[in-house]
């Protein structure tokens, strides 16, 4: 099997990232009884898993980051992908080979129909657990797809685990209030597990302490058992305390901070942590794409991957302490999301607003956002691309793309040169 024949089957596959009305298991037990016929690829690997609604794709990077510097050999798992589908299973920050891809895809492809469908991420789940045993990683770090409880993830048995913020998101799969996704979220403790939390609403973190003491795990919240403090945070990076050592980390806003801190966390109490020093270079060299990144310096126009209403707050805040100014604002959304509660934030930090469609089959219209906007009694102009807006706010900087993940790597690839082959 060639790459391009593997991309191709991939392709007849359930894919819940391009569906309109997403459908999801309601058990892992189809899901268990694939993995057995290849051979059970999950079981021994080492490391760390990550859920919650904001910041686990960034945290997993951090945590990745933080145990290649102490000399490990880190397998990392991550979605949505920016570039290529290949940037989701990387090891010491270089993709899955496509000769590698193909070759896992074959050795899966015979057992896709044998027990019920499988998805595309269950596919790329189950690609990892090969890759990552082949190569003999010493740490797996995997974020979370979807919620936790039935995510194709969560069929790993590690030690470690993080819970970033949790707020409202994917409300027609997770539940309706906070407190049912974070139950859905919860669903990564395991017994004995070490859980490492950000700082979360009272209600949410009475559900994380029940769930772990139901589990007879461990947990330790950022900023309560875990000494932990925000300095700063500028266009040059983030500054803050974690148990009294000072940081600076490269990520733009107090949000990556939390991040950064959870990480930290969680390599420590895993006894992974040797050399602090070599710890503080790698957090001044953090880069990860859609997440306040600066895409052009003059005009400065930033993409930032901000998709429900307490993103939007945390950008809100990361604006007006690092800018100090309003923007013009480029918006783009997928369905399913508080369009309204979102606008209703951003409106604050906005000078002017640019309407886009995201290049997604789940992509709200230009005009249905503006109208969404007009209800809020917001203005703002409707445009049928993204460069075409950008040709508008470029005008008026600072430009403030977000809305979408989607939407921030159509941003970012036209910014950027696509990454050397193998490499983010």
């Amino acid at each position: 099997m060639t790459y391009r024949e593997a991309i191709e089957f991939l392709e007849t596959l359930y894919d819940s990232e391009k569906d309109i009305k997403p459908r999801y298991p309601d058990s892992l037990d189809e899901y268990y009884a694939f993995l057995e016929l290849l051979g059970n690829p999950q079981e021994g690997l080492r490391g760390f898993h990550i859920a919650g609604t904001k910041g686990k794709g960034s945290t997993a990077y951090i945590l990745s980051e933080i145990l290649k510097s102490q000399g490990y050999r880190v397998g990392l798992f991550l979605s949505p992908h920016i570039f290529d589908i290949r940037e989701r299973i990387q090891i010491n920050g270089e993709w899955i080979g496509e000769a590698d891809f193909a070759r896992h895809m074959e050795k899966i492809k015979p057992y896709v129909r044998a027990r019920g469908w499988r998805s595309v991420f269950e596919i790329l789940t189950t690609m990892a657990f090969l890759h990552f045993k082949e190569k003999e990683v010493d740490f797996c770090v995997f974020e979370v797809g979807l919620g936790g409880r039935l995510d194709a993830t969560n069929v790993i048995r590690v030690e470690d685990g993080i819970i970033t913020s949790i707020s409202l998101d994917h409300t027609h799969v997770l539940g309706d209030t906070v407190e049912e996704i974070a139950r859905e979220k919860c669903g990564i403790i395991k017994e004995g597990m070490r859980i490492i939390s950000q700082p979360q609403r009272r209600s949410v973190e009475r559900i994380i302490r029940k769930m772990v003491r139901e589990k007879k795990a461990g947990v330790y919240f950022l900023g309560e058992e875990i000494p932990f403090e925000v300095v700063r945070a500028s266009l040059n990076g983030t500054e803050f305390y974690f148990a009294d050592r000072k940081y600076t980390v490269s990520l733009i806003g107090r949000h990556q901070a939390l991040n950064v801190g959870v990480a930290l966390a969680s390599a420590d109490m895993a006894g992974v942590v040797e050399d602090e020093e070599k710890i503080e270079e790698a957090l001044k060299n953090l880069s990860f794409p859609g997440r306040f990144q600066i895409l052009k310096d003059d005009p400065l126009i930033i993409a930032d991957g901000a998709h429900n209403v307490d993103s939007a707050r945390r950008l809100k805040e990361t604006v007006e302490e690092v800018l100090g100014e309003n923007v013009s604002l480029i918006y783009g959304s997928l369905r399913r999301k508080d369009v309204r509660g979102i606008l209703g934030v951003l409106k604050d930090i906005a000078k002017e607003i640019y309407f886009v469609p995201v290049n997604s089959p789940r992509s709200h219209t230009p005009e249905h956002l503006k109208e969404e906007a007009v209800l809020l009694g917001i203005s703002g102009e409707v445009c049928e691309t993204l460069e075409r807006a950008l040709s508008f706010a470029s005008r008026n900087p600072p430009v403030l793309i977000t809305g979408s993940l989607y939407l921030c790597a159509e941003a970012v690839k036209l910014f950027s040169a696509p990454p050397v082959p193998g490499r983010p």
